[in-house]
């Protein structure tokens, strides 16, 4: 099992992309909006839609002291939502997302979750060495073809989340990520780049599943009313572990507490690619050279 620890993704990282930030007007403080009207708040690094509270809202700017009485920040801007830690909101873009991001330290993993496209694209250039991986991959999946009439009849399934973990450590590399979706919309709902940590060896009997927060009414004739919302990923590990790296890993885990990291349980198997939290993890030591680390995770929504 790897984990990759995310790079912080501010304006300054954020060199270039494709994807218009004009989701609406942007905020101006002499116009007077009405109760609902929307607009796209901008400052140095936030990039928020928000929605008036009241009428005659004039004046009253979003981060001010009584911000949550004028507004409704309803979430990250089209350009920015990939990067605001909400996997099911997706940026979405005509034909590709095409992106450039400038690192400020070592990366060697990456990862897009709960996207929508044919190919992905990743270009890595140093300053000195220039281009030192550029990489296509295809996002047609594979799973699930057992025979040729699977192969020729069951629609084409392309995969939700992708990881690649063999970039090259360069440290404040460029990284360039286009996802395309020719003559169709891209849409990428997080998209996670850092260094990677090698946990170690994921064992048999891991256990996947998701948290499903729809809603399911029936009534008293017994007919159901559905109200489908976003769900998370959840999943158990259980990963061996040298003994001789269990202080490292502990404080690897207990550092990471409170931030969202991007989990690989088993590379090649998309369901066990996870953006979260682990929810609780154990540390058993029964012999002198290998223990059994026990990681109950929770993806975000």
């Amino acid at each position: 099992m790897k984990v990759i620890r995310p790079m912080p993704v501010n304006d300054a990282a954020l060199t270039s992309s494709n994807v218009s930030e004009a989701d609406y007007a942007a905020y101006n403080p002499a116009t007077t909006y009405a109760l609902g009207t929307r607009a796209i708040y901008i400052a140095a690094d936030t990039h928020w839609i928000i929605e008036s509270l009241q009428n005659a809202n004039t004046g009253h700017t979003p981060t001010g002291l009584a911000a949550d009485t004028w507004w409704l920040k309803i979430g990250a801007t089209n350009r920015w939502r990939m990067f605001d830690a909400v996997v099911s909101g997706q940026t979405s873009n005509a034909d590709s997302i095409d992106v450039t991001l400038a690192c400020t330290g070592r990366v060697n993993g990456i990862a897009l979750m709960n996207i929508a496209g044919a190919t992905v694209r990743i270009i890595v250039t140093d300053a000195i060495d220039g281009v030192v991986y550029d990489k296509t991959t295809s996002l047609v999946s594979t799973m699930g073809i057992t025979d040729w009439y699977s192969y020729f009849y069951e629609p084409i399934v392309r995969v939700a989340d992708f990881v690649a973990l063999d970039l090259p450590a360069y440290y404040a590399p460029t990284v360039r990520v286009i996802l395309s979706a020719p003559g169709g919309t891209a849409l990428l709902g997080e998209l996670v780049l850092g260094m990677q940590f090698n946990l170690g060896l994921t064992e048999n009997g891991a256990s996947l599943g998701i948290d499903d927060y729809s809603v399911k009414q029936q009534d008293a004739w017994g007919n159901f009313s559905i109200l489908e919302r976003a769900y998370s990923k959840r999943a158990t590990f259980v990963v061996e572990v040298e003994n001789v790296r269990i202080d490292a890993l502990h404080l690897m885990l207990a550092s990471y507490r409170a931030t969202p990291v991007v989990w690989v349980g088993i590379s090649g198997y998309s369901a066990t690619f996870i953006y979260g939290f682990y929810k609780g993890f154990r540390i058993d030591i029964p012999g002198p050279v290998v223990s059994a680390c026990s990681l109950d995770l929770a993806g975000l929504t």
